[in-house]
């Protein structure tokens, strides 16, 4: 069955100024509906061991009766160097464990982003080797502590659908899949159904975020897509994103694990997360497959 969790980074303006607490995120998404919640390596705090903070983190989890649905980390593993690339091969290893210390049974990590000088005449193919012998390591380590490790379509270099199930047979392990953003097939300009459509047998995790579409620029806060297109958050449910037949997809895929919510629009965040969710859980109800 599917579980409603939210992303922390959908509170990414506010935590960044101070202006609101993990804790307090974590009260309001549970009041909002949400069975689950989405923390990210970007919200630990400086100076403070991360294993402490992970315990208060679920300690603070338990008493508002939510889960941790995921442990999300950022990489890039378009690294030559050996040095470098073992060192974050190593700090993704540590990731991990502390995937495992705050009890989820999933790690969303991303592959790679286009290679900078010296080596941006690198190529995807080029890429590959170093990112999946990478993400195999950290696989095998998420394995012993039973952890799926997730890769999401992130990015304008490795966020097609097509390139994310080419790491995925390079890496090759059997806890190894995908985080399906169903919002970022846009920015690579794919069809969110076509590509869920492709992904959802390799699912370990699911974002839920939707897009405006534009075909001209209409203004800050809307970025382009690779052809040249924009896109501009929406809440989700009222954007272009076709999010029941995505949902529906996966749904006859055998899915049923976590679907986190993503925000990245202009409107005011409370009001957007708690819409969201709204909107998510009517359409779950109107699934053929109800979860």
């Amino acid at each position: 069955m599917f579980q409603t969790a939210i992303s922390l980074y959908a509170f990414d303006p506010l935590l960044e100024t101070g202006d609101i607490t993990k804790k307090a995120a974590i009260r309001f998404a549970r009041a909002a509906g949400f069975q689950g919640f989405e923390m990210l390596d970007l919200y630990w705090a400086e100076g403070e061991p991360r294993t402490s903070q992970a315990d208060k983190l679920k300690a603070d989890a338990a008493a508002e009766e939510i889960a941790i649905a995921c442990y999300t980390v950022h990489n890039n593993l378009a690294l030559f160097e050996e040095g470098p690339w073992r060192a974050l091969v190593t700090r993704l290893e540590s990731d991990v464990d502390l995937a495992a210390q705050l009890g989820v049974s999933v790690m969303r990590v991303e592959s790679a982003h286009a290679p900078k000088a010296p080596y941006e005449g690198k190529t995807f193919e080029d890429c590959l080797a170093p990112v999946s012998k990478g993400l195999k390591a950290v696989a095998r380590r998420a394995a012993k502590a039973g952890i799926n490790v997730a890769l999401e379509n992130h990015g304008r270099f490795i966020g097609s659908s097509e390139r994310v199930e080419k790491v995925i047979n390079a890496v090759g392990e059997p806890n190894f899949g995908a985080c399906i953003d169903i919002g970022n097939f846009l920015v690579v300009d794919e069809s969110p159904v076509e590509a869920v459509t492709r992904l959802a047998p390799k699912a370990f995790h699911v974002h839920v975020k939707d897009m405006h579409f534009f075909q001209a620029n209409p203004g800050a806060p809307s970025f382009p897509t690779n052809a040249g297109k924009f896109l501009r958050g929406a809440v989700l449910g009222e954007g272009a994103v076709d999010v029941a037949k995505c949902l529906d997809v996966l749904a006859r895929a055998g899915y049923r694990g976590w679907l986190s919510h993503e925000f990245e629009g202009r409107e005011n965040l409370f009001f957007a997360v708690a819409r969201g969710h709204e909107n998510l859980v009517a359409t779950l109800r109107r699934l053929p497959l109800r979860g």
